[in-house]
């Protein structure tokens, strides 16, 4: 017998999950039904074991591990749970061609935090990857699955960097907690080359400066130091929270008129978790935060930032640390003059101070939430320091 699933892709009714005529497959819920943050197929073996490798991180000798015995459990079936096909397998599947009999799927959903979906890996039932998708479950994941859509379609066409493509968008209904149904956005896209090699620095940089100047030939430097200032102000206005980071954005807004930096484009969250290195090349997905119109290099200076995270037990000495590296990490995008080093460096300290704020990442747990504890000491004493150093 099926148990009760907490999760917007299936129903919550606290009755047996198998009914109502739907197709239903076994899968392995972690940790459980009732907290589930990855649902994995067990069977055919080849295409589950292919959606786990799929869904888990494989970029630490810790993660391998934790795959492999839950490549162990979902073959034994251990505390396995019945469950139909929620409407988004449907339309996943129906984007590809074929029956759903043709495919199994696996589902990530992860840890809480602001803007967790769920994150669909299809195998057809040879294990060949067929497709990944998102799916958004409120206001602002909706948005994130819609943006990354279209930011596909606009990075088509890049070489060191390989990027998915669009397969399918749209909507589909959700179930809500009060057990109403409303409608939310997904895309389902191609799969890019991935593997476990370790990365290659040339390969990543290489793809980060290609992103940085992709088809940004109209960004203009003064129209985004109006958007970053005027987004600045609106937080100001409605989150008493950002005031503080107001302050430092508007200064640092009149500093970067007369900067000599280039403009251009960033991924947004490109992390070791959303990157591989195959010989095929550097291959980047999750482009939901992609902007165009921010100082080119955010990228390499948010990989060096999030790859130091899990290691670093005060997160107070990020930044610092981060700012310890950024002329070498800025050096490829042309960026060494040392006042522009250090600009770029505080655009970029900003930019993910706005987010954090914007989704509300302090109020949903995430590590680097709480941003006037870990960040805003930092960026007022530097900012100080650099404000003085251009008057004096």
């Amino acid at each position: 017998m099926g148990l009760p699933m907490r999760h917007p892709l299936w129903p919550d009714d606290g009755e047996s999950l198998s009914s109502d005529g739907a197709s239903t497959g076994q899968y392995l819920v972690v940790p459980s039904p009732a907290d589930p943050r990855l649902v994995l197929p067990t069977r055919p073996t080849r295409a589950a074991d292919q959606i786990l490798l799929a869904l888990r991180d494989q970029t630490s000798l810790g993660a391998r591990a934790k795959t492999g015995a839950l490549r162990l459990a979902a073959r034994a079936n251990v505390r396995t749970t019945t469950l139909p096909d929620p409407p988004l397998f449907g339309a996943v599947t129906s984007a590809l061609g074929g029956e759903r009999d043709d495919y199994a799927i696996g589902v990530q959903i992860g840890p809480p935090r602001a803007n967790r979906k769920p994150v669909l890996a299809v195998c057809d039932r040879a294990g060949r990857l067929a497709a990944f998708a998102k799916c958004g479950v409120d206001e602002l994941t909706d948005r994130l699955v819609q943006h990354e859509a279209r930011a596909l379609e606009q990075l088509s066409g890049l070489e060191a960097t390989k990027v998915p493509s669009v397969i399918s968008s749209g909507t589909v209904a959700l179930h809500s907690a009060d057990h109403s149904y409303a409608d939310h956005s997904f895309v389902v896209q191609t799969p890019v080359p991935a593997g476990v090699r370790r990365p290659d620095d040339a390969s990543v940089i290489s793809a980060q400066v290609e992103v940085a100047s992709w088809n940004t030939g109209d960004v203009d430097p003064d129209a985004g130091l109006e958007r970053i200032y005027h987004g600045w102000e609106q937080r100001r206005s409605v989150l008493p929270a950002a005031r503080p980071f107001a302050d430092i954005a508007s200064a640092w807004c009149e500093q970067m008129r007369d900067a000599s930096v280039q403009w251009g484009a960033w991924h947004g969250d490109w992390r070791t978790t959303n990157m591989s290195v195959t010989d095929a090349g550097c291959s980047v997905w999750d482009w939901e935060r992609y902007e165009q119109g921010v100082p080119v290099g955010y990228d390499a200076l948010h990989l060096f930032l999030t790859t130091r995270l899990p290691a670093v037990h005060d997160i107070t000495t990020l930044p610092d640390d981060l700012r310890d590296h950024s002329a070498r990490l800025l050096r490829p995008f042309g960026i060494v003059n040392r006042r522009d080093v250090e600009l770029v460096t505080t655009g970029y300290l900003l930019a993910i101070a706005g987010r954090y704020l914007d989704d509300g990442q302090e109020q949903s747990g995430a590590r680097l939430g709480a941003v006037r504890e870990w960040l805003l000491p930092h960026l007022v004493a530097t900012s100080s320091a650099t404000s003085g150093a251009a008057d004096a």
